[in-house]
C-alpha cells in the first residue's frame, strides 16, 4: 500500500461502535476480554433526572441573563418568540441526536456520531467545529457572569470610592495598551472559566452534583422574576406595543441572535457513555431538556420586556435592571427621558439600600 492510498484510508476509516461490558452477549467470551473492555468505557452513573438537570443548566443561562436586552434592541417584544422559534427548530435537531445517542451510546456528541457515520475526516472536522462553539459560548456566559459580580460589587458600601470603583472596572474591562485604547479584556471571566474547568475535572459524578445545585439556584432566582413580574403587576402592556417594533424581519434577526443560546441541549449527548440505559434515557433527556429551557426562554423573556421600556434593559445584565427599575420609579418615570436613568440607580432602591448602605 503507497502512502496516498494509506492517508485517504486513514481519513475516511470509521470509528468502531465497540459495545460496553454490560451489553456482551458473547458466551465464549472470556473474563479477560469483559474487563479490558470494561476499563475502557466510562463507568455508566447519570440518571434520567442527572441528563435534564445538565441538558438545562448547559442551557439555561446567557440567553436570558444577557441576550434579552440585546435582542430587545433588534426585535422588541417579539424576542419571546425568537426564543420560541429557534426552539421549535432545535426540537427537530433534538430528534436527530436523540436518535444517534440511543443508536451510538459513546461519548461524544456529534463528533462521534459523525466519526461514526462518515469516517475520521468529516469528524475531525465537526469537532472542531463544535469547539469553536462551545467556546464562544462559554466566553459570552463566563462575560456576563463577570458584569453580574461588577455589577454587585458596585453597589456595596466599600466600593464607593473612585479608586475602588476604577479597580472593580477593570474586572471586566482590563484595558490592552498594545492593541490600543479602544480594546479591554475580561480577566473575571478567565478565573470563572477556570473555576468551571476545576469543576469539571473533579468527575463525572461530583460536577453533576454541582451542576444540579446550580441549576436549581438557577431556576430558583428566574421563578423569583416570573413571580415578581406577575404577581407585584409591574407587567405594562404599554411596554409590550408595538409587539413587532421592526417587523418580522427584526423577530428573525432576534431568533438568529439567541440561536447559540441553546446550545446547550446538544451537549447532553455527550453524556451516552455515562448515562444508564442509554436508549430509553438519552432521547427523553434530550428533548425534556429542550422543552424545559425553551418554555424558562419565553416565559421569562415575556416577563422582562413587558417590566420596563426596551431602553433600560441595557445589554449586559437585563433582568438586574428590570428589576430595579420597577422597584426605583413607576412606570410614567420610567419613559420620562428627564428621569429614567436615575431609575437604575442601586441607591435609589427601598429594598437595596438598606443592605447596601
Amino acid at each position: 500500500m503507497d502512502l496516498s492510498s494509506y492517508s485517504v484510508s486513514a481519513l475516511t476509516r470509521r470509528r468502531p461502535l465497540t459495545p460496553t461490558s454490560s451489553y456482551h452477549k458473547n458466551k465464549d467470551e472470556t473474563s479477560n476480554q469483559r474487563q479490558t473492555d470494561a476499563s475502557q468505557n466510562l463507568k455508566r452513573t447519570l440518571s434520567l433526572s442527572d441528563i435534564i438537570f445538565y441538558g438545562v443548566g448547559c442551557s439555561v443561562g446567557a440567553g436570558i441573563y444577557s441576550l434579552v436586552g440585546i435582542g430587545a434592541n433588534l426585535a422588541g417584544p417579539s424576542i419571546a418568540l425568537s426564543f420560541l422559534l429557534c426552539g421549535l427548530a432545535c426540537c427537530f435537531t433534538s430528534l436527530s441526536y436523540a436518535e444517534f445517542a440511543a443508536r451510538v451510546p459513546l461519548a461524544g456528541s456529534a463528533y462521534t456520531f459523525t466519526y461514526v457515520s462518515f469516517g475520521e475526516l468529516c469528524g475531525w472536522l465537526v469537532g472542531w467545529n463544535l469547539t469553536l462553539g462551545y467556546a464562544i459560548s462559554a466566553a459570552v456566559v463566563a462575560r456576563s457572569w463577570s458584569e453580574y459580580v461588577v455589577g454587585f460589587l458596585d453597589g456595596m458600601p466599600v466600593f464607593q470610592n473612585e479608586d475602588a470603583r476604577l479597580y472593580i472596572s477593570w474586572l471586566t474591562k482590563w484595558p490592552i495598551a498594545i492593541f490600543g485604547p479602544d480594546y479591554t479584556c475580561c480577566p473575571l471571566s478567565i478565573v470563572i472559566i477556570g473555576i468551571c474547568t476545576l469543576i469539571l475535572v473533579t468527575g463525572i459524578k461530583e460536577s453533576t452534583r454541582f451542576n444540579i445545585v446550580m441549576t436549581l439556584l438557577n431556576l430558583s432566582m428566574l421563578g423569583f422574576v416570573l413571580l415578581s413580574g406577575v404577581g407585584s403587576g409591574t407587567i405594562n402592556i404599554d411596554n409590550l406595543q408595538p409587539f413587532f417594533p421592526h417587523g418580522l424581519s427584526g423577530m428573525a434577526q432576534g431568533a438568529g441572535l439567541v440561536f447559540f443560546s441553546y446550545l446547550g441541549f446538544d451537549m447532553v449527548a455527550c453524556l451516552s457513555e455515562e448515562c444508564k440505559d442509554p436508549e430509553r434515557n438519552m432521547p427523553i433527556g434530550i428533548i425534556g431538556s429542550l422543552g424545559v429551557s425553551m418554555s424558562i426562554y419565553v416565559s421569562v423573556s415575556l416577563v422582562i420586556v413587558g417590566m420596563v421600556p426596551g431602553d433600560l434593559l441595557g445589554e449586559d445584565i437585563p433582568i438586574t435592571n428590570a428589576l430595579l427599575a420597577n422597584a426605583c420609579c413607576s412606570h410614567s418615570q420610567q419613559v420620562d427621558g428627564l428621569t429614567k436613568q436615575s431609575c437604575l440607580d442601586y441607591s435609589c432602591s427601598p429594598v437595596l439600600q438598606p443592605i447596601l448602605y
